[in-house]
């Protein structure tokens, strides 16, 4: 099984920036939806003005570019 890249190694998806700012978004915790198109996704559902993750994952917001897009958090490593 090839190695999962860590995502706190990921450039930019759009302009290929490195100042890349993350957070995690665990699963059940909802935010506020500021921006409704921003928000939805397969890790978030949307209802009203509340966003809800439907799974953890890892928001990353390109600081050059404002670029925004989430990813899964890396997978537990097992023990050798």
């Amino acid at each position: 099984m090839a190695d999962q890249k860590n995502p706190c190694d990921l450039p930019c998806t759009k302009c290929g920036s490195t100042d890349v700012m993350r957070r995690f978004w665990p699963k059940g915790e909802q935010r506020q939806a500021k921006k409704y198109d921003g928000f939805m996704s397969r890790f978030v559902s949307v209802s009203c003005w509340s966003a809800t993750a439907q799974r953890d994952h890892i928001v990353h917001h390109c600081r050059c570019c404002q670029f925004e897009w989430s990813t899964p958090p890396m997978t537990a490593r097992k023990a050798a």
